[in-house]
């Protein structure tokens, strides 16, 4: 093998073992089982307490504003 195949090899099992830490670390985002939670259907009624201005508002840095909230945000595994 070349030297620089065994730098390509050396650099894909890097990046997809980056990946793999990535994927596995994180903090888990569970609602909580509360009756909105349980009866919220849409993120119109996610918005009903977490829009600027409400009860809960979402910071500011929070990723993926106005996005699809059970994207992240799940029901905990039982």
């Amino acid at each position: 093998m070349k030297t620089k195949d065994i730098h390509f090899l050396i650099m894909v099992v890097v990046v997809i073992g980056f990946l793999l830490v990535l994927s596995m670390t994180g903090r888990q985002r569970y609602l909580t089982q509360t009756p909105p939670h349980l009866s919220a259907a849409s993120d119109v009624e996610c918005f009903s307490c977490h829009d600027e201005g409400k009860q809960f508002p979402m910071t500011k840095e929070h990723p993926l504003r106005k996005k699809n909230c059970r994207q992240c945000h799940r029901f905990e595994k039982k």
